[in-house]
């Protein structure tokens, strides 16, 4: 069941960020920060991020379908696709993207760690408090055995690292983009320094031909 609707979408935006309700503005450099948010929110009550909507303005951005998309992938490659789901809807005639996050029953690790939704602020979990977390879960479903325990930390330490892995990854993709975004500004620079300094060359000899 949806949470946000076309009808309830002007209420949650009026009542503004929670333990429950996050907002993000773009949906570029999400694959950062969406993860970690994810986490927080499974790990607490569960929630919702909606995108295309700047808090501070109090104005709806909107966001396109290729984002949307981009968002989807984002929670595709980490994995997180069995504890939340997207979808739209319409506010002022634009079009926001949902993110909602379901509460989970054991702890759940995305973005390098495990996080903590608190009020309207998301904080990494202390390792203490993850493990403590896990012990937690293998009492609840019955599982007291030190071998299943193990067994479940085990699972949790190779979680964290496929997921720093990934965030490696994801950070040298970003800053090799930016290092190509940068080659190219630095090329079209010299280019147009390039250009005006001919013009004025050109420029030059003309006038003084003339004069």
């Amino acid at each position: 069941m949806n949470i946000v609707s076309n009808d309830n979408i002007s209420l949650i935006l009026q009542a503004g960020e929670s333990n429950t309700v996050e907002f993000k503005t773009r949906v570029s450099g999400s694959h950062n920060s969406l993860p970690k948010i994810i986490s927080a929110f499974a790990n607490a009550e569960g929630g919702v991020i909606i995108f295309g909507y700047d808090e501070c303005r109090k104005l709806a951005d909107g966001i396109t379908n290729n984002e949307l998309e981009a968002l989807r992938k984002v929670i595709r490659a980490n994995s997180l696709e069995g504890i939340c789901y997207t979808y739209t809807v319409q506010y002022k005639e634009k079009t926001l993207a949902v993110v909602q996050v379901e509460k989970s029953k054991s702890i759940i690790i995305a973005g390098g760690g495990a996080y903590i939704r608190n009020g309207d602020e998301t904080t990494p979990l202390a390792s203490k408090d993850v493990i403590s977390r896990i012990l937690s879960d293998s009492e609840t479903s019955g599982t007291t055995s030190s071998e299943l325990v193990l067994e479940r930390l085990e699972k949790r330490v190779e979680q964290l690292y496929d997921q720093l892995r990934h965030s490696q990854e994801v950070y040298e993709d970003e800053l090799q983009r930016q290092k190509e975004e940068h080659r190219n500004e630095m090329l079209s620079t010299k280019k147009s320094n390039w250009f005006f300094c001919i013009l004025g060359v050109v420029l030059g000899g003309i006038v003084g031909k003339i004069f």
